[in-house]
């Protein structure tokens, strides 16, 4: 796929890699970028279109859906690493959070994405993953397996 006059909506866009994609994509030629916040208001970079985004909120994922009509590519970026073992006392909390946010939610945000997407004639899909999805640690299987 070409950056170049492409329209890409980037998740955790506010900082770490979320906030590279965005500065690359326009960088590179992207006709516009938006991007996806908890809180849109620390999203930095000149020139990207903030918007609201907890990956984890069906509500949160068909609005961006919706602002974003017109995205040849979606980046799956947000996530969260919780640091919790597997034999915390609050291990399947986490766990689930850490599932929800790094799983489930770029399948919700993919599955909203697509329709546009097609109409758009195309694009693509890019998932961010992590090394650590091909190895654990004590305080990182959790994240490992949503990964």
């Amino acid at each position: 796929m070409r950056i170049e006059g492409s329209v890409a909506f980037v998740s955790g866009a506010n900082r770490g890699l979320g906030e590279a994609f965005t500065r690359l994509l326009l960088a590179n030629g992207a006709a516009k970028v938006y991007g996806g916040a908890r809180d849109p208001g620390t999203i930095a970079v000149p020139g990207v279109v903030p918007g609201p985004l907890d990956i984890t909120s069906a509500t949160d994922v068909e609005a961006a859906a919706a602002l974003a009509g017109d995205v040849t590519l979606l980046v799956n970026n947000a996530g969260i690493s919780t640091g919790t073992g597997i034999f915390a006392t609050d291990a399947l909390e986490q766990g689930r959070r850490e599932m929800d946010t790094n799983a489930f939610g770029p399948i919700a945000m993919s599955r909203a994405f697509a329709p546009g997407l097609a109409a758009n004639g195309g694009g693509a899909i890019v998932n961010i993953s992590s090394v650590l999805s091909w190895l654990s640690m004590p305080t990182t299987a959790m994240y490992s397996a949503a990964k």
